[in-house]
């Protein structure tokens, strides 16, 4: 493997020093229905199936990021995310695991009644404090400031930022990558592109340094879910940056080598669209496989768009990020089943 040439020993200990709460690869999957009804090869690589509770691509990152934290004897586990965020799932889920305190920070919700994501926090033991307001930048303000009081208290908190999406957290991606570029091999398969839902850079930034890592592969493409163009671009590009330096590569990405495609974002952030809504039927009426309308729905949508306009042919990868508790919150849950009265045998 191309991989094993660029890496120095010191490379492949960064790479390795994890732990593991994924139970091995994550499937390949053809899609021979949606791949029918939109015109092109598409197979899934179904990060949304794990051990319960442990889904999607967050817990990728996670076994960097609570490795590092377990070598730093931390007691709690701190992060921040919007009302369904996925990581913040994700992190309560391995915190329980590990047998951590965890404290999620996220944004108000005005649902009385949790659901989704916010159900499955609960249930993994993790204490939950609201932020009013959805601004990032408010979020990350909140984070520092509890995980100072923290300290004041004794305690030995972890901080993880939005999305796990750090240098470190990418390399679970890069890592992912090089997984997915076997079962490619092993099956024949010589893909155009990866497709995915792009949210805070992490996961982009990881599958561009595993394409670097092997200097071949299918192309990255994001589907842009969270940010205004340009500024994910930068994200990217700088996490990448800087998680080849943890690996001791000297390569560096500049914003305009980041592929995202910027028209399925809507309204913004954790708003679904038509499109999204659309996209998350065809899956689950061809295929069976449920998407979630804040990441994975929009991803989806951005592949069957390229593909119907001729910017793709495929064969195409679509990264299943995961998130599919969030369908069964309740605003999300009563916006679908109003699409679900408008469509044919709804």
């Amino acid at each position: 493997m191309v991989a094993g040439e660029l890496l120095s020993s010191e490379g492949h200990a960064a790479l390795d020093a994890r732990i593991e709460l994924m139970p091995g690869p994550t499937p390949l999957e053809f899609l021979p229905r949606f791949s029918e009804a939109i015109g092109a090869e598409v197979w899934a690589k179904r990060d949304d199936i794990g051990s319960l509770g442990l889904l999607g691509n967050k817990v990728r990152k996670l076994e960097y990021l609570v490795a590092e934290a377990l070598r730093d004897s931390a007691t709690v586990l701190v992060t921040v995310g919007a009302a369904q965020s996925n990581h913040a799932r994700a992190t309560a889920c391995a915190a329980a695991k590990l047998g951590l305190r965890c404290v999620l920070i996220l944004s108000a919700t005005s649902s009385k009644v949790p659901g989704g994501n916010q159900l499955l926090d609960l249930l993994f033991g993790a204490e939950i404090e609201f932020v009013e307001g959805d601004s990032w930048d408010l979020l990350e303000e909140a984070l520092a400031a509890r995980c100072d009081e923290l300290r004041r208290e004794g305690q030995r908190p972890y901080s993880i930022p939005m999305g796990g999406s750090t240098p470190l957290g990418a390399l679970g991606l890069a890592r992912g990558y090089l997984e997915l570029a076997a079962q490619l091999t092993d099956q024949k398969i010589t893909a155009e592109a990866v497709i995915h839902a792009s949210s805070s850079g992490g996961t982009q930034a990881g599958l561009e340094l595993g394409r670097a890592l092997l200097g071949d592969g299918p192309a990255i493409r994001g589907i842009d879910v969270a940010k205004a163009p340009g500024i994910l671009e930068e994200d990217v590009a700088a996490i990448a940056t800087a998680a080849a330096t943890l690996l001791g590569l000297e390569r560096s990405w500049s914003p305009y080598e980041v592929t995202l495609d910027h028209a399925q974002l809507g309204a913004g952030y954790g708003l679904p669209t038509p499109a999204g809504e659309a996209a998350i039927r065809l899956l689950a009426r061809t295929e069976g496989i449920l998407t979630d309308p804040v990441y994975s729905g929009k991803g989806l949508a951005g592949l069957i768009d390229q593909v119907r306009r001729g910017v793709l042919r495929g064969p195409l990868v679509f990264w299943h990020t995961g998130g599919t508790p969030a369908i069964f919150d309740a605003t999300h849950a009563a916006r679908l089943l109003e699409t679900l009265s408008d469509t044919p045998n709804g």
